[in-house]
């Protein structure tokens, strides 16, 4: 290669960083689609759209939230995937779709590490363990004994194989030393309604309905699953507190971007997103809904993520889960 060919590849290399920089100066300049892998009305659909008017007050663009279940989260987390990386297409999801389902599902069309680039956690969604109130035990520790006395005689309700709730279980016998027996159900709301019945004698819920029944005594609260209490049940402790030390099955709820988006145009959505949670009317409209708000670095957010993986494999090895 002679001095010329160097010099109009340097050349080259710098105007097309310039244009980049000019590019996420100007970022965005249309509406950006922040794709939900779940359905509607579910804690992360709830998440995005009250993000939403904050992000188009300070970008002056509209966001739009689209819905793409499917497979656990990873059908929406392949479309986004596959998406330009030019910040106007986003995936805001819980970690199922960039941790365990990389054990939960054969095979996945994408790597999280390789095809997406981290931008924010923004937010942190415990589940709460609740007891039917005719169970004679009022704390963990009461629960733990009791399962010991009668090793497969307890059973616990879920929202299906391979979910948050069935990996909560599965973590919990294996940390207190138990033979809790899992039955599945097709949602939370189902598995509430046995755990009331007496069907089962306790379920790993989301906090939001569980809550009422909570407060009615139809439900008793024994204990949250994340690694600090949650802000919509402060007085229920965690099951760490509770003697199973290093419990922390949260379901953290991440934004990602499809692998090579502008450093600057991540920056920038990193930024604006953080100063969000500092508005207390937003907060506590997230609360509301069971979820605890947080905010990191992209690269704070990367290097959790590549801990994380290998973490929640682990957790679903351990569970033996398995979807075809």
């Amino acid at each position: 290669m002679t001095m010329r060919h160097v010099a109009v590849a340097g050349l080259s290399a710098i105007l097309l960083a310039a244009s980049a920089t000019v590019a996420a100066a100007e970022y965005p300049d249309r509406p950006i689609t922040i794709v939900v892998p779940y359905t509607p009305g579910g804690t992360v659909d709830l998440l995005a759209r009250a993000l939403g008017p904050r992000l188009t007050a300070a970008f002056k663009q509209e966001i739009v939230v689209d819905n793409r279940p499917g497979a656990g989260g990873s059908a929406g987390a392949e479309y986004v995937a596959k998406a330009a990386p030019d910040g106007y297409t986003l995936l805001l999801s819980t970690n199922s779709p960039l941790t365990s389902n990389l054990t939960v599902y054969k095979s996945l069309s994408y790597d999280p590490i390789r095809d997406f680039d981290p931008i924010i956690v923004a937010g942190e969604n415990a589940l709460l363990l609740v007891a039917n109130p005719g169970l004679p035990a009022k704390s963990v520790a009461e629960l733990i004994a009791l399962a010991k006395q009668k090793p497969g005689g307890l059973a616990a309700g879920t929202s299906g194989n391979g979910t948050t709730a069935h990996l909560s279980l599965a973590e919990f016998n294996k940390l207190a030393g138990v033979e809790i027996t899992h039955v599945p159900y097709r949602g939370g709301v189902p598995s509430l309604t046995a755990a009331i019945s007496g069907e089962v004698q306790i379920t790993f819920s989301d906090s939001v309905p569980a809550l009422p029944l909570v407060k009615a005594a139809r439900l008793r609260a024994l204990a949250s699953t994340g690694p600090r209490r949650t802000g919509i049940m402060p007085d229920v402790p965690t099951l760490d507190e509770s003697g199973l030390r290093g419990f922390d099955i949260a379901a953290w709820v991440g934004l990602v971007a499809p692998k090579g988006t502008p450093k600057e145009v991540v920056a920038k959505l990193n930024s604006e997103i953080n100063k969000i949670p500092k508005d207390r009317a937003f907060a506590e409209q997230i609360t509301a809904i069971g979820i605890d708000p947080l905010g990191d670095s992209p690269a704070e957010f990367a290097d959790y993520l590549r801990k994380e993986i290998p973490r929640w494999q682990a957790i679903v090895k351990d569970a033996g889960v398995k979807v075809e």
